[in-house]
């Protein structure tokens, strides 16, 4: 099988527990990609701006941010799929009553929390979208709406899922990376359909991409390619999906992985 394209998540996957990667080491497979024209994508829920900020040394990497709603390099943003206002709007309705849970709601230009969040919450929320804003209300933001980033209580989190998908509808799909993290993204949005468009952007057909992930929002990604990776600390459906599986996020299992893959 011959890769053109790597694509990996980033949390629970490429980065460790300390949101760190071995940069030295990534550094040389990075290098004998772009000597061999194979493609890096960072396929991430977290938002564009961070992503760009991780890999600011790597300035051929491309990204699929927000679970897919956002694909872009350095330079440009290529494409996004945005809510309609009034799933966006429907959407806040919902959030606004489940008293237990937290938002981020992701937008093209920045990220908005409301002001009375947890201190806690702000701190995780500034790390991932590091374009936030705080604001008094989530309705009537002049941006477009990428995503809905949750955060619930850790261990409700398969109920959360299912009440949010029984009070917004069809019109959504709700996916979690663990521990008390959902996303609420459009039904037809995910990091396949972000790699189906650089499939067709770049000529590079989906049985030559590899991918690697660990949670629920990884699935379709890894069932696209045609080499889906599970880390060993990824949850059971991921590891049942993928074909292949290495060690765990803490032991640099996507540098491992591709050390071997490429013999290097």
């Amino acid at each position: 099988m011959t890769i053109k394209l790597v694509a990996t998540d980033m949390d629970g996957t490429f980065l460790t527990d300390e949101k760190h990667f071995d940069k030295p080491r990534f550094t040389r497979i990075y290098d004998y990609m772009i000597q061999n024209h194979i493609t890096f994508v960072s396929a991430s829920g977290n938002q564009y701006y961070q992503l760009k900020d991780f890999f600011k040394d790597f300035p051929e990497t491309l990204f699929v941010a927000e679970n897919g709603a956002l694909i872009g390099n350095h330079q440009e943003i290529y494409r996004t799929d945005t809510f309609s206002p009034v799933i966006a709007e429907k959407t806040i309705k919902v959030l606004n009553s489940l008293p237990a849970i937290q938002t981020v709601m992701c937008g093209e230009k920045s990220a908005y929390i409301l002001k009375d969040v947890t201190k806690e919450f702000y701190k995780m929320s500034n790390f991932y979208f590091p374009h936030i804003q705080t604001v008094d209300s989530l309705f009537g933001i002049e941006d477009n709406i990428l995503k809905f980033s949750v955060s619930c209580p850790k261990t409700e989190t398969e109920k959360y899922m299912d009440k949010l998908a029984d009070m917004i509808g069809d019109e959504v799909s709700i996916v979690t990376s663990g521990h008390g993290d959902i996303d609420v993204i459009r039904a037809d949005v995910n990091k396949s359909t972000g790699l189906q468009y650089l499939s067709e952007k770049l000529n590079i057909q989906p049985s030559e991409m590899c991918a690697f992930g660990d949670g629920g929002n990884d699935l379709e990604m890894l069932r696209y390619v045609g080499r889906g990776v599970a880390m060993e600390n990824g949850s059971p459906i991921v590891k049942q999906t993928a074909q292949y599986q290495t060690i765990n996020n803490n032991q640099q299992g996507v540098l491992h992985h591709l050390e071997e893959l490429f013999q290097l």
